[in-house]
């Protein structure tokens, strides 16, 4: 009897680890978040290919506003899809908390101030909305809520090699993730 017991407690340890521990084929997030000078949203995608390893590809939507001197505010949209690799850095046993580091290639498009190109100085605004293109790096901190999803916290820092407003563009946002087979 005592065995019996020893066996099913045994038995149920297992099938609990083992559902926190179950691999997945993808996973879906969505982030909100803040840039340099604005707000952002991000839409997430991953395909695993080797463990924790992942192609990632997301969607970053910003809405800012350059401050450029007293009064004065140039708005600016970057609308951004970006493909890259993921990579696992850290997680613990029970895969409640991870860190990942991701690196890849931009592409987008950059509304400048379609509103007013005429400064309150009388200067104008020279920039044009155009394609940009460049690469990003970033983390993740992942908190497994339950088996199929994650809070996570996402920090990444775009370089824009032909923007006018800046080449480097940070991005921090909080969200949740869904894991799928």
């Amino acid at each position: 009897m005592k065995k019996t017991k020893l066996f099913l407690t045994a038995l149920l340890a297992i099938t609990i680890s083992k559902s926190y521990s179950q691999t997945y084929k993808c996973a879906f997030g969505v982030n909100i978040g803040g840039t340099q000078d604005g707000m952002g949203v991000m839409i997430n995608y991953n395909y695993f290919i080797k463990g924790d390893n992942s192609i990632a590809i997301s969607i970053l939507a910003t809405d800012s506003q350059y401050k450029y001197k007293e009064g004065d505010k140039i708005t600016y949209n970057d609308l951004t899809l970006n493909l890259g690799y993921s990579t696992n850095l850290y997680c613990t046993k029970n895969r409640k908390f991870g860190i990942n580091l991701g690196l890849g290639a931009t592409v987008g498009y950059e509304i400048v101030n379609t509103s007013n190109k005429t400064l309150s100085n009388g200067g104008l605004v020279l920039g044009n909305s155009k394609t940009i293109y460049g690469a990003y790096t970033g983390v993740d901190l992942d908190y497994l809520i339950n088996d199929r999803i994650t809070l996570f916290l996402k920090a990444n820092e775009y370089y824009h090699a032909n923007s006018d407003l800046g080449n480097l563009i940070p991005f921090a946002g909080l969200g949740l993730r869904y894991y799928a087979n």
